[in-house]
């Protein structure tokens, strides 16, 4: 008699690249926020940052001319500041103090937060909680503003630990962050892929001698990440799924 029993799925799902294992075969995972997992719809943490320049400066400040994707909140800061001719003595002692009060504009403003997950999001994270993946964060954001957005759009119970930019200036000092916690959380061989949507998270990534997913849903084509020779290029996570 003829077997009705189907072959088992193949879980190792979506494009393969030039990862050295299947995309969700990592013990780890460290994604960016802005871009990658969601988008912000409001500008709450725009305003945050004007109102924090404004202090330090002495005079109204915006972010015209500032490369804020693929930034840390310092070093937004910094740019704004350095573009608009500020001494770094006047500012540089100053960035704590800034950066709560960046923090406790947004929290005074939470309720104007809108976000939404990106497509595919919450798909990917909870295939890659069923596979016991260790989940983590690894953004440019502020610990306080990182969680009220992820909390936003209820992504914020996906994760295991947390690399915010509290006290870091560059790209590569979170990742480092990251991947320290990665390896207290899944052990010191594991291994760790990146995900992010800037070309700045493929470079730190890159830097740290971790594999890279590059994802064009932040405002990078794929062409342009494409370029940073990610280990897999996408335009969106839902490649990854069937």
């Amino acid at each position: 008699m003829e077997s009705t029993l189907q072959p088992a799925a193949d879980d190792r799902l979506g494009p393969r690249g030039s990862l050295t294992r299947p995309w969700d075969e990592f013990d780890a995972y460290l994604f960016d926020v802005d871009g990658t997992l969601l988008n912000c719809k409001d500008a709450v943490h725009y305003f945050a940052f004007c109102e924090a320049l404004k202090a330090l400066a002495g005079r109204e400040l915006n972010l015209d001319g500032v490369t804020a994707h693929g930034n840390t909140d310092i070093g937004i800061l910094r740019d704004a500041l350095n573009l608009a001719g500020v001494a770094e003595a006047d500012w540089r002692p100053r960035v704590p103090e800034a950066c709560m009060s960046m923090a406790a504009y947004v929290e005074a403003n939470r309720d104007e937060i809108i976000t939404e997950a990106l497509p595919a999001t919450r798909e990917v994270l909870q295939h890659l909680r069923a596979k016991k993946a260790v989940l983590g964060v690894a953004t440019g954001n502020l610990e306080s503003i990182g969680k009220i957005k992820l909390d936003a759009c209820g992504l914020l119970q996906n994760f295991d630990f947390f690399a915010f930019s509290d006290g870091l200036e560059t790209r590569a000092d979170v990742y480092k962050r990251a991947l320290e916690r990665a390896c207290d959380l899944a052990g010191p061989d594991a291994a760790i892929c990146a995900v992010g949507d800037t070309p700045a998270d493929v470079r730190a990534a890159q830097h740290h001698g971790i594999e890279v997913i590059a994802v064009a849903t932040g405002i990078h084509p794929r062409e342009e990440l494409s370029r940073e020779q990610p280990d897999l290029c996408l335009s969106s996570l839902s490649e990854l799924l069937p």
